[in-house]
């Protein structure tokens, strides 16, 4: 059976007029960080506002085995003791909502999928529109990224070309195909 927060159910209300509000962070993105626990995984966590305030906010990247599609971004606050608000996964994996209400064949849910508070106070794992179309293959982390922006109402600037930029701590950011002493005499 599922786990009920009912510390979150205290505050539903709450927790769901944060959730409909607009959201912003800086991007792109940066996963740079080096995870102590895992070091083939990079991470990285930073601020995220909002016109409705709950607790303090942020929102964290884990890149696992630094593979772009092995992934999962997070909503987590300090005002609730379980932390995460929301959470999109991608990586080989598969969520059961162990829920009586859902019939069986619909409670295993593969990734990519989305979690958040079900008005019972239940972290499930759905799939939009936009993940039942991705079905079969698997999702970038850059596309990834743009998805739950979309879902969970975080404004992207519409000048901003790459949501999320990845490269481990101490490394240059090389990207392919661009020269970077272009322009320097020596």
């Amino acid at each position: 059976m599922a786990k009920i927060n009912r510390e979150l159910l205290t505050i539903l209300n709450d927790y769901e007029l944060f959730m409909s509000s607009e959201k912003r962070t800086n991007l792109p993105f940066y996963v740079t960080q080096t995870k102590n626990n895992h070091p083939t995984s990079l991470y990285n966590t930073q601020s995220l506002t909002s016109e409705y305030e709950f607790g303090h906010v942020t929102i964290d990247c884990e890149m696992r085995d630094k593979s772009p599609y092995n992934y999962s971004f997070q909503i987590l606050t300090d005002k609730v003791q379980s932390r995460v608000l929301a959470r999109l996964d991608e990586g080989n994996g598969t969520h059961r909502n162990n829920i009586p209400t859902i019939p069986l064949a619909e409670q295993e849910v593969t990734t990519p999928h989305f979690h958040k508070y079900n008005s019972s106070g239940i972290f499930i794992a759905y799939k939009t529109n936009s993940l039942i179309h991705k079905s079969g293959r698997p999702l970038a982390i850059g596309e990834g990224i743009g998805l739950f922006c979309e879902e969970e109402n975080i404004s992207v600037d519409d000048n901003t070309t790459e949501l999320i930029k990845v490269h481990p701590d101490g490394e240059l950011p090389i990207e392919e195909d661009i020269d970077p002493l272009n322009g320097i005499s020596f």
